[in-house]
Order: C-alpha cells, then structure tokens, then sequence
C-alpha cells in the first residue's frame, strides 16, 4: 500500500506523528524535523497529505523535568521554532497538544490557553487530548459538549485569523529576555528541590503515590519497575501525589524564586518591567494566573499531616522548611507582580467555588493520612479492610480539588 500513483513513488500514506515531551525533547525538536523534513520520502509523503506535519508535544514530562515556568517556555519556543522550520520547508507544521487535566500538564482555560500560543502556530488547525477526568464535566451533556466544542472552534479560529497582528502575541526581544531568566531560575529552584537526595523518600511517604496504582485508573503503572529514583517515577502519577497531599508542588514551585531573583539582579528596572509583562504578554499573564490559583489549592496545615507520615525527622523537616519558605516566597512575588492584596481575589467564581467543596475536602484529606498510616502499618490479611475507604478517599480528593495528574 505504500505506492500510490501510477508513477510507483514510494510514500508513507500513515501520518506519523511525532512525539516531543521532556525539556531536552522540546530543544532538540527543532534540528530533528529540520533533519527529517529533508529526507525524500518524508517529503514526499507530506506533500501528498496536503503539506502538514503533525507534532504531538507533551506538557506532563517538561513539568517533571523543569517546573511549571520552564515548561510553558520550552513549549512556546518549540513551536516557534517548529514554525519557521516548516515554513523553511514548505510545509505547515500542525501541533497536537498532550494536554491534561491539571494545570501542571497545560489543563487552563481552553480560550485563554489557545490564546496564548505563539502567532502563528494554529494555522487552522489545532488537536488536544482532553483527560478523562475532564471528559465528564466538558462533555457529559449536549449543552456543555457544544459549549465546549463552540469555545474550541472560536478560539482556533481568532488565533489563526488574528494571532500575527496581536501585539500581545509579537516576539519582544526585551520579554523573550525576562522569560529565559525567569525559566532559568526557576527550574533551578526546583531542580534544587527535586534534586535532592531525600526528596524521593519524602514524596513516597507523604503522599499516597504508591496507593494511587491501586486505583487502576492508568494504562501504565505509576512507576517502571525497579524505580527507585525521580527519574523512574511516571509524570502523571508524579502530579497526582503532590495534588493529593497539598503540596501542589507542580504547579507553582519555583517562581517565586524566579521573580525575586530577577529583581534582585534588575533593580528597578525589572521591577517595573514585570508588571508590564503581566499586562502585555499573553503568556506570561496566563503563567502567573494559573500559578496564583493554583496557590490556593495548597494547604499548609494539611500538607503537614502528610508530612508526618516521613519516619524520619530530618528527612521531613528539611524538605518540608524548603517548600514552606518558597510558597512564602511565591505567594509574595505574584502578588507583586499582578498588584492583587491576596491570593486568586481576581478570581471570585474560582474562589466562591472551591471555597465551597474546601471543608468537605479537608476532612477527607486528615481521614486519608490516617487511612495509610493505618493501611501501611497493617500486614497483607488486614489491608483489604483499609483499601476501599483509602481508594475513596484519594478519589474524592481529585474530584474536589479538580486536580488528578
């Protein structure tokens, strides 16, 4: 079936879609399709589905990898670059997005998120996977399934008619600057964490990151076997945990030592210049309004509890100082940055809706850290009379936070 004209030229008649997730991924793609672009037969077969290449890139492992703020500029400069590779190719560059539910895997506000891509990356077309924990709630009836698929459709289409001549869009060598400091520093600051030596003893034990395999909700296990560093641990678990336990580390860690290491090192003049950002770059808007509520899903007193389910004390006392000083310290920035007195006031709706499921969901979140302290503690007989409330729990977590991975 390769052969498909009457001349006999070979070509794949398959779109074959490639994948670039992880940071190192996102910056090599440029030079792999630019490589790949030239070799005959992948033009040829281009050619014949219509000049467009399909580019899936994934947001769960460059959050793994790097933080929230390094992920979400290693995504814009990917498909900027893939942009100008494929225009140099003559062939349209169509991404497909591995998104997920959560914000830490690219899960904003379908619009807002759509809007903030780099212009011209939507040429028309735009594909996304939609998590099957947010399935339900977009597509569950007719009226919010057309809502949803409307929302899609007028965003797709503003963008690509429109996106070139959005000056909140335009490359500003004087922005692209501060966000490469900023990503800089901040997967610093959370390599910094998620480096450190404990930190996997920590995280295995203060949250149900093992029970959640028990859930079997994933097509993959939440770790390769043998895993016994960050490395092996997969990234949608990964994020599930820190929701779980209230930490939320993957949604916000990092920036706030980003910020303030920029304005330490600018002065007044990235003082003033962040602001200004905030209110004329799409990206960085969209970075610092997920970040800020995603900061009210963090639960100190909670993630505490958590916390003590780390037999040792050292192991827990570092870990947990460092993540308490830097949710100070972002919490302190991006209200600096947006001018707001307290965390997420610029979203009422987010704030009366959550603030409504948060009583219900703190109680289940302490009955949980009992559950496993009990449930680890009993011998493989008595587990089973531990397993189904433990399983509810986690489920109920997710359900309210609105937060899986």
């Amino acid at each position: 079936g390769a052969f498909l004209d009457t001349a006999g030229t070979e070509i794949c008649a398959i779109p074959i879609v490639p994948l670039f997730e992880t940071i190192a991924d996102l910056r090599a793609a440029p030079a792999i399709m630019r490589e790949a672009l030239a070799v005959p037969l992948i033009r040829r077969s281009t050619h014949w589905q219509g000049n467009v290449q399909e580019v899936m890139i994934g947001y769960s492992d460059s959050n793994k990898d790097g933080g929230f703020v390094a992920s979400n500029w290693e995504l814009a400069k990917a498909q900027s670059s893939l942009g100008r590779v494929g225009g140099d190719a003559g062939v349209d560059i169509a991404f497909f997005h591995g998104r997920g539910g959560s914000v830490s895997r690219g899960g904003a506000p379908t619009g807002r998120a759509i809007a903030a891509q780099p212009a011209g990356s939507i040429r028309g077309r735009f594909r996304v996977t939609e998590q099957g924990e947010v399935v339900s709630y977009k597509y569950a009836n007719k009226g919010t399934a057309l809502y949803q698929m409307e929302l899609l459709a007028a965003s797709v289409l503003e963008h690509a008619l429109k996106s070139e001549r959005e000056e909140a869009l335009r490359p500003r060598r004087e922005f692209d600057d501060i966000m490469e400091a900023l990503a800089g520093a901040s997967r610093a600051a959370y390599s910094g964490l998620v480096g450190h030596p404990d930190l996997v003893t920590y995280f295995q034990a203060a949250s149900p990151l093992e029970e959640i395999s028990l859930l079997n909700i994933g097509s993959r296990p939440a770790r390769r076997f043998g895993a016994r560093s960050l490395s092996d641990l997969r990234a949608i678990p990964w994020v599930f945990a820190w929701a779980q336990n209230r930490h939320v580390i993957t949604g916000w860690y990092g920036v706030g030592s980003a910020l303030h290491s920029l304005i330490e090192v600018r002065g007044q003049q990235g003082e003033a210049l962040l602001p200004r950002m905030f209110k004329d770059s799409r990206l960085f808007r969209l970075i610092i309004d997920e970040v800020e509520k995603t900061l009210l899903l963090v639960d100190l007193d909670i993630a505490r509890d958590y916390a003590s389910l780390v037999a040792d004390a050292q192991v827990r006392d570092n870990i947990f100082a460092m993540i308490e000083k830097e949710l100070a310290l972002t919490k302190e920035m991006v209200l600096r940055v947006s001018g707001g007195r307290e965390i997420a006031e610029r979203f009422p709706e987010f704030r009366r809706g959550l603030a409504s499921r948060l009583p219900t969901i703190n109680e289940v979140n302490r009955e949980q850290v009992e559950l496993l302290r009990r449930f680890r503690g009993a011998g493989d007989a008595e587990r089973d009379a531990f397993k189904s409330a433990l399983l509810l729990s986690i489920n109920t977590v997710a359900a309210g936070l609105g937060a899986t991975g």
